[in-house]
Formats: structure tokens, sequence, C-alpha cells
């Protein structure tokens, strides 16, 4: 599960830095390279909780973390001014523990 969780999580990030609105590099990155990364992503990470949980739950599991990995990651680029490795390593491993933690029972 945490794998999955990290490669949902890469691709959030990706998401993320294709905004013009971002602070954390220079030129954004292009559109299409970092949809496809998140569109995969989401594939991926799916498919990887699918050994675990029947495919229904899986989407929504992914649907539920997508949401909250963006939230987690806006609102503490809003309230933390860091640059993209500090910031990136702090919520990667919150989100890390979190499913460590907590397992099935976070979603």
């Amino acid at each position: 599960m945490s794998v999955a969780i990290i490669v949902l999580w890469c691709g959030c990030l990706a998401g993320l830095l294709c905004s013009k609105h971002q602070s954390l590099l220079v030129k954004p990155l292009r559109k299409q390279v970092s949809i496809s990364v998140f569109i995969s992503s989401l594939i991926c990470s799916i498919w990887l909780l699918t050994d675990i949980y029947n495919p229904i739950t899986s989407a929504l599991m992914v649907l539920a973390f997508t949401m909250l990995i963006w939230l987690s990651l806006v609102l503490q680029l809003g309230h933390v001014k860091a640059k993209l490795v500090p910031l990136s390593c702090f919520n990667l491993i919150f989100w890390v523990a979190v499913v460590q933690l907590g397992g099935q029972h976070v979603a």
C-alpha cells in the first residue's frame, strides 16, 4: 500500500508543478508531460491496490487519497515558504507515515 501512495504522491506533485501559480520551480513543467505522469500514477496506484482490494474500492481510495494529497500540498505550500526538496520530503514522509500507521482504516 505504501508503494501505491508513493506513486500517487509523485503524480500529484507532478500535477501541482505544472501550474503557473506554484512557487517551487522557476518555470512550471510542461502540461502534457505532467498530466501524463499524473494519469499514469493514478492507473498504477489503482492497479497496485487491486492486489489488496477490489477494483471499485481501489479506485475510490485513489480518488480520496488524491484529493487529500493535493490539499496537503497546497496548504503546506501556502503556509511554509520552503524549497521543493524540503517541502516534498516532509509531505511524502507524512503520507507514508499516515498509510503505515493507519493502513486500510485511513481512507
